[in-house]
C-alpha cells in the first residue's frame, strides 16, 4: 500500500509542469490549423468571384433578351445608325393607330454596358466591363465584352427583320388600282342592271 501512494505522488507531481516541448508543439499545431484555414478560405472566395462573373453574363442576357420579346409585336435592329460603340433597336408595340415605337441605344459607359433611350434614364445590363464592340446587322446584336478579369464573352441577340417602308408611289399606286377596281364594279353593276 506504501508503493501505490508514492505512485500517486510520483505522477501529480509530473502533470504539474507544462515543459517547453509541450508549448512549442502546440503553438506549431496552432499555426498550422490557422494556415490552413486562412487557404481555405481564400479559395472559397476565388471560387465564388469566378462563378458570379459567368453568372452575370448569363443573367445580363437572359434580362435583356427578356426585355427586348416581352409584350411587343416587332424589335428591329437600325443597323445604319449603329456602330462599333453603340448599336440601336426600335420596339414596336400595337399595330395601327395604337402603334408604340421607342427607339432603345446599347452602349458601352464607364463600366458597364447599358441601355438608353431618347427620352432619358438607362438600365445597366453588365458591370465590369474593361471593354466592348457592336456589331448590329439586320436581324441581329452582337455585342463582344471583356471584363475586367480579361475574360471575353460574345453575346448574340436575334431580332426580328426590319419592316419595309412604304413609299408614298406604293400608296399612290395603291390607292389609284382601289379606285380603278371601284370603277371596274360600278360599270359591270351598271351594265348587268340594264
Amino acid at each position: 500500500m506504501f508503493m501505490i501512494h508514492k505512485k500517486k505522488k510520483f505522477i501529480k507531481l509530473k502533470s504539474k509542469g507544462f515543459t517547453l516541448a509541450e508549448t512549442i508543439f502546440s503553438i506549431f499545431i496552432s499555426m498550422l490549423v490557422i494556415l490552413i484555414l486562412q487557404n481555405l478560405l481564400t479559395n472559397l472566395k476565388t471560387v465564388n468571384k469566378s462563378s458570379h462573373r459567368t453568372d452575370d453574363i448569363a443573367f445580363a442576357y437572359v434580362q435583356f433578351n427578356r426585355f427586348l420579346h416581352e409584350d411587343s409585336g416587332v424589335v428591329y435592329a437600325l443597323a445604319d445608325s449603329s456602330n462599333s460603340f453603340k448599336s440601336k433597336l426600335v420596339k414596336v408595340k400595337g399595330s395601327g393607330k395604337k402603334k408604340i415605337e421607342k427607339t432603345y441605344i446599347l452602349e458601352k459607359y464607364k463600366h458597364m454596358i447599358r441601355s438608353t433611350t431618347d427620352e432619358g434614364g438607362h438600365m445597366p445590363l453588365l458591370l465590369n466591363v474593361q471593354a466592348a464592340s457592336f456589331s448590329t446587322k439586320d436581324g441581329q446584336i452582337k455585342i463582344t465584352v471583356i471584363e475586367k478579369d480579361k475574360r471575353k464573352s460574345e453575346l448574340y441577340f436575334k431580332l426580328d427583320p426590319r419592316p419595309k417602308e412604304k413609299s408614298k408611289k406604293d400608296e399612290e399606286n395603291k390607292s389609284q388600282s382601289e379606285n380603278t377596281t371601284r370603277k371596274n364594279k360600278n360599270s359591270q353593276s351598271k351594265r348587268s342592271s340594264k
